[in-house]
């Protein structure tokens, strides 16, 4: 597939895009919705937002069945699955595709708009999110650097599989011989990745998963770090997020560390 390479300072000055990971049942979705509906809230009350309009897309509808199939791995107990949480089970092209597409919508969208002040967010979320998988390294760091906010949320292994168990379960030995390994192996390059911006002007939030705070405080302290008027945040949560740098880091590599 053909890819028509954006002018990323033309997109950035019309379109924020927000990426949000983390591992299965990590919570990511739930942010991602949460922050639409409490930037949707503030739109009829806060003259700056009324010039926004958001959008979102979300990884997991990118899924090749065929590519799947076709990587089984075998568990400690014999049984064969098919391997759904490395890179390849992806199709990043077309996930990319749709990204530069989405995003060539929503700018013909401002350009039309009678209010040139216009602008747009797009949160885009996945469990491997920032382990693109493109057909060449020129792809995935164009990939990489579209984002201006990077949000990763930790989890732990024991809280991360009681939540799959719960909603959508899977064969025990899957977790702990695929599901987890895999998350493990693929997306630690996070931390060499975030480790990477640290002297640079990325604006990068890790979050603590384990912590079980309110959704909807959470968003409205995301929503302030990104810059925008809101006032009524929980200070306790919000200190609680936006930690050090460095904490955040270490934070990560705890994270990945454990099993």
């Amino acid at each position: 597939m053909d890819f028509e390479f954006f002018n990323y300072n033309m997109i950035h000055s019309n379109i924020i895009i927000v990426g949000i990971g983390g591992c299965s049942r990590s919570g990511k979705t739930m942010l991602t919705k949460e922050l639409i509906n409490q930037f949707n809230n503030y739109l009829d009350i806060n003259s700056e937002l009324s010039n926004i309009f958001c959008s979102s897309i979300h990884l997991d509808r990118y899924f090749n069945i065929e590519k799947i199939k076709n990587n089984q791995i075998k568990t400690n107990l014999g049984n064969s699955y098919g391997n759904w949480e490395f890179p390849g089970a992806i199709d990043w092209d077309i996930f990319y595709y749709d990204i530069q597409k989405k995003i060539k919508e929503m700018n013909e969208k401002i350009k039309n708009n009678t209010n040139q002040n216009k602008k747009g967010i797009l949160f885009i979320e996945g469990f491997l999110l920032f382990s693109p998988y493109l057909s060449n390294k020129y792809e995935e760091n164009n990939y990489l650097n579209l984002f201006d906010y990077y949000i990763y949320i930790c989890l732990d292994k024991s809280i991360a599989k009681e939540r799959r168990m719960k909603t959508k379960s899977v064969p025990e030995d899957y977790y702990d011989c695929i599901l987890w390994p895999e998350h493990i192996k693929y997306c630690s390059k996070y931390l060499n990745f975030f480790k990477n911006q640290k002297n640079s002007n990325k604006n990068i939030l890790i979050i603590d998963g384990n912590k079980e705070f309110n959704q909807e405080s959470v968003a409205l302290c995301i929503l302030k770090w990104m810059n925008f008027s809101i006032k009524n945040v929980d200070n306790y949560i919000y200190k609680n997020l936006f930690i050090s740098f460095d904490e955040q880091l270490n934070l990560l590599e705890k994270n990945f560390l454990k099993e």
